[in-house]
């Protein structure tokens, strides 16, 4: 989904929690400094995904910051 020119990629967010062997957002939310509740929100798809947090989520993760940018297809 788009809106404002961001994309809400919320599913993309957990599956690439999971795949890092993040088993939690809290444990997600301690390695990148965002609040658990924003990384709730964006892995339910409630919160823009900007590219300030891009780039911390995609650090702790092991990909590409623009990964968590691109729409789903």
């Amino acid at each position: 989904m788009m809106e404002s020119g961001v994309f809400y990629g919320g599913n993309k967010v957990r599956m690439l929690r999971l795949h890092a062997g993040i088993a939690t957002q809290k444990e997600l939310s301690e390695r990148t400094g965002i609040s658990p509740t924003i990384i709730s929100d964006l892995e339910r798809g409630r919160r823009g995904m900007n590219p300030a947090w891009a780039m911390r989520i995609a650090e702790a993760v092991g990909t590409s910051w623009k990964t968590l940018l691109e729409e789903e297809g």
